[in-house]
């Protein structure tokens, strides 16, 4: 995150816009000069510059640029000469302050740069001058990348469970060992075409070979030598669809009330998850957990009461697990717990924990009123299918509610 932005601009109605509006937005500290009368030195405490190019400013963009600073041009000329000069400054972007939308544009610009930050590309080519001239480009655009010789590399690191997670991969198709076409069959054996986008670089202008690419699951073709311009902009592309799409699936997996996942998710990701530990013999469980006498707290304060039970309730239990467990609203007042890789005396202790905080935590229902609230809990530590598993902890759920409320029941012996 961006924490000090300089903007460079003598036209001060869009100079003053655009500050007002990263401010607000991005709560960043932003200082806006008209010109540059101050020594570079003293300027270089800044983490981007927005700067209006003119023939007072060509030395200030290369020296920033030389220092490796995020800089964003802007300028009210659109020809041919502006743009070439532009690209050989080797900037993040411009943009051409000819419309009402410029200030939006720029705007978008410094999101798109600060959320590059979260971002690493695979770059895939024999080429050590294609890589570095591709590492130079997404320097600029503050997205970090790992660089491999060829499709076999490459490969190995998206197997490999110590790599970083990558958001794009960017091949070559020619290359030895392994090249660009059977790198991508290999990734969509096991990574989305949403999931994973993958963008082809290739010398070859051949449609077969685009079509080919496209067939077997690349989401983008570009030719060397390419456009710079064109370059970032199908990575932007890429990078934004993924973005958006992760965006839905992490709204269709995530409880609205309580801001936990969902069952949804719990049979998307959650029982690959026990399946991994099961793989690796690992010991895990699972707990079904249900809100004691919860239609009498909606009868008698309301639904909205109702609201505030289940979200205190989701918070409390959150604060008990582990990083590695998995908390889902299963339902109504029913909850589910995975607990990966946890042995069953560990699992029963965790969950008496659970029962016991959510009992001894009063829940805030407005200035005059506290409730108690108390769970029933039903654990089970037998491998099994996952619904077979969710079966038994919910048949020892029930046998909590039988015997008293707030309480963990589970089998006895394993």
């Amino acid at each position: 995150m961006f924490k000090k932005i300089l903007i460079v601009d003598n036209d001060i109605q869009f100079n003053t816009t655009l500050k007002e509006k990263l401010e607000h937005s991005h709560q960043v500290n932003v200082t806006s000069i008209k010109d540059l009368d101050a020594n570079i030195e003293n300027l270089l405490e800044y983490e981007l510059y927005i700067v209006r190019l003119d023939d007072t400013t060509d030395d200030i963009i290369k020296e920033l640029t030389n220092k490796d600073k995020f800089v964003i041009l802007v300028t009210q000329f659109d020809n041919k000469e502006i743009r070439e000069k532009i690209l050989a400054y080797h900037v993040s972007d411009y943009v051409v302050t000819n419309s009402p939308s410029s200030v939006d544009f720029v705007y978008k610009i410094v999101q798109r740069i600060q959320s590059n930050a979260q971002k690493t590309i695979l770059t895939v080519d024999d080429s050590k001058l294609v890589l570095t001239q591709m590492a130079i480009l997404l320097s600029s655009q503050n997205i970090h990348y790992v660089q491999c010789s060829n499709g076999e590399e490459a490969w190995q690191y998206l197997q490999s469970t110590n790599s970083k997670k990558i958001d794009l991969v960017i091949t070559d198709y020619e290359m030895p060992i392994m090249n660009g076409y059977d790198l991508v069959k290999n990734i969509r054996t096991r990574f989305s075409f949403e999931e994973l986008p993958v963008l082809v670089v290739s010398g070859s202008e051949d449609t077969f070979m685009i079509s080919r690419f496209l067939k077997v699951g690349a989401n983008d073709y570009i030719t060397k030598p390419f456009i710079n311009e064109e370059f970032m902009g199908r990575i932007n592309n890429a990078l934004l669809i993924t973005e958006m799409f992760n965006k839905i699936k992490s709204m269709a997996m995530t409880d609205h009330l309580t801001g936990i996942h969902n069952r949804v998710y719990f049979y998307e990701a959650g029982v690959k998850i026990l399946e991994n530990a099961n793989r690796a013999k690992q010991e895990s469980a699972i707990a079904m957990i249900d809100i004691d006498n919860f239609k009498s707290v909606n009868d008698t304060y309301g639904h909205e009461a109702g609201d505030k039970a289940l979200i205190h309730v989701a918070n409390t239990i959150k604060r008990a697990l582990r990083r590695s467990d998995v908390l889902v609203r299963f339902g109504g007042e029913e909850f589910v717990i995975l607990l990966p890789n946890c042995p069953h005396k560990q699992a029963l202790q965790v969950m008496q924990k659970v029962c016991d905080m959510v009992a001894k935590s009063p829940c805030h229902i407005d200035n005059d009123t506290d409730l108690r609230i108390t769970i029933s809990i039903g654990v089970t530590s037998i491998i099994k299918d996952v619904d077979e598993m969710l079966e038994t902890a919910d048949k020892y759920m029930y046998e909590a509610k039988q015997s008293g409320k707030n309480r963990v029941v589970s089998q006895d012996k394993l």
